[in-house]
C-alpha cells in the first residue's frame, strides 16, 4: 500500500498545475496521449482496433491504429495558449493561486491552429510511413474553449492539407458531454480521401 501511495504522489506531482492536468514526465505523456487518442475516437464514433503508443523516438506519428483496416498514424498536441499557461505556470511556482485565462477570439484560434496543422502536415523525420491516413489529435483543456465556440468558430473554415487527411480537437470534461471530439475540417489538396 505505501508503494501505491508514493507512486501515486509521484504522478500527481508531475502534473501541469494548470489549463488542463497534463503529464509532464515522458513516461505519463505517452499514456496521456494513447488516452487522449483512444477518447477522441471513441467521441467520434470510430471504430478501430490495434490502437498502440509508438514509443519515445518513434515519433511522429506518436501512435498508430487501424480504422476499417487502413493503417492511421495519429499526431497528438495541446492546444494551448502558450503566454496564458507560462504566467500560469510561473504564478503556480511562486505560489500564487492566480491563474491566466486567454479569451479566444475567432481569428485568434483560428490562426493559432493554422500554424499548428501546417507543422503536423509538414513534419521533419515522418517514421514509418507511409500511412494511408494520418491526422492529428489537439487536446484543449482551455477554459473559454467549448463545443458551441469551436463549432461557431469552425463554421465555413476549411484546412488545405498535403499529408493529413482527417483532424480532431478533444476537449476535456463538459458535465452531461463527457469529453467531446469536434472534426476540424480539413481537405486533401491532392487526391479525395473519403471522411472516417
Amino acid at each position: 500500500m505505501h508503494d501505491q501511495t508514493r507512486e501515486l504522489r509521484e504522478l500527481i506531482a508531475q502534473l501541469r498545475p494548470a489549463q488542463g492536468a497534463r503529464s509532464t514526465t515522458r513516461e505519463y505523456r505517452n499514456l496521456d496521449e494513447q488516452n487522449d487518442a483512444r477518447t477522441v475516437l471513441e467521441a467520434a464514433g470510430i471504430q478501430f482496433t490495434n490502437l498502440r503508443h509508438r514509443g519515445e523516438g518513434r515519433d511522429p506519428p506518436d501512435c498508430k491504429v487501424e480504422i476499417n483496416g487502413v493503417r492511421c498514424g495519429i499526431e497528438l498536441t495541446d492546444f494551448v495558449h502558450r503566454k496564458s499557461l507560462k504566467k500560469s505556470i510561473k504564478a503556480h511556482k511562486a505560489d500564487s493561486r492566480h491563474r491566466y485565462f486567454h479569451e479566444w477570439t475567432r481569428e485568434g484560434l483560428l490562426n493559432q491552429l493554422r500554424e499548428e496543422i501546417a507543422k503536423k502536415d509538414q513534419p521533419r523525420d515522418l517514421k514509418d510511413g507511409p500511412w494511408q491516413r494520418y491526422f492529428p489529435i489537439f487536446w484543449t483543456g482551455e477554459m473559454h474553449l467549448g463545443i458551441e465556440e469551436l463549432a461557431e468558430f469552425f463554421d465555413g473554415i476549411v484546412f488545405e492539407c498535403d499529408l493529413i487527411t482527417d483532424a480532431f480537437m478533444g476537449l476535456d470534461y463538459h458535465s452531461g458531454r463527457g469529453y467531446p471530439a469536434i472534426r476540424i475540417p480539413v481537405v486533401s489538396r491532392t487526391a479525395a480521401f473519403r471522411s472516417l
